[in-house]
């Protein structure tokens, strides 16, 4: 009788294998991914700060007022930005153009809203001339039965 499948000690260390070589070949498009862009970074924040200056001013500002209530905070959040200044040049570009682009449609709505009337025609509501004639409310008093008084419950006292 042939044996099907594989035994569970091979399949674990296939699977381990298989995991491995998962996480090396995230690692290297990582890399691959950071590499370019520390070489597109100084681009990036000029691009950024052509865009919309104001994105990396607030974050300079944010970073400041980081550092004046955490000093510890801001120490380490100025040390992240340092090492990883290419992700920050990214993230930054990016803010700027959905910033601008934000910007513009609310510029677009507001000019939409100013500028457009509407033609409207005025519905007079017509006046009532008839009152219904309705007989006057009876309040029904609530009937309460009465229940019988509840029996004690002794099996505590019938334990001693």
């Amino acid at each position: 009788m042939a044996v099907q499948g594989f035994n569970i000690r091979f399949n674990g260390i296939i699977g381990f294998a298989f995991m491995v070589l998962i996480f090396v070949g995230l690692f290297f498009v990582a890399k691959g991914v950071f590499t370019v862009l520390s070489w597109i970074a100084p681009v990036l924040i000029l691009l950024a700060l052509l865009i919309n200056y104001r994105t990396v001013l607030n974050y300079l500002k944010f970073m400041l007022s980081l550092l004046q209530r955490n000093p510890f905070g801001g120490i380490i959040g100025i040390l992240l930005s340092f090492f990883g200044f290419p992700i920050l040049a990214g993230v930054l570009f990016g803010k700027s153009i959905l910033d601008r682009k934000i910007k513009k449609l609310h510029e677009a709505h507001q000019a939409q809203q100013e500028s457009e009337y509407v033609e409207y025609e005025e519905v007079v509501k017509p006046e009532r001339e008839t009152k219904l004639d309705l007989p006057p409310l009876e309040k029904k008093t609530p009937v309460v039965e009465q229940q019988p008084p509840a029996q004690k419950d002794n099996r505590y006292e019938d334990l001693f």
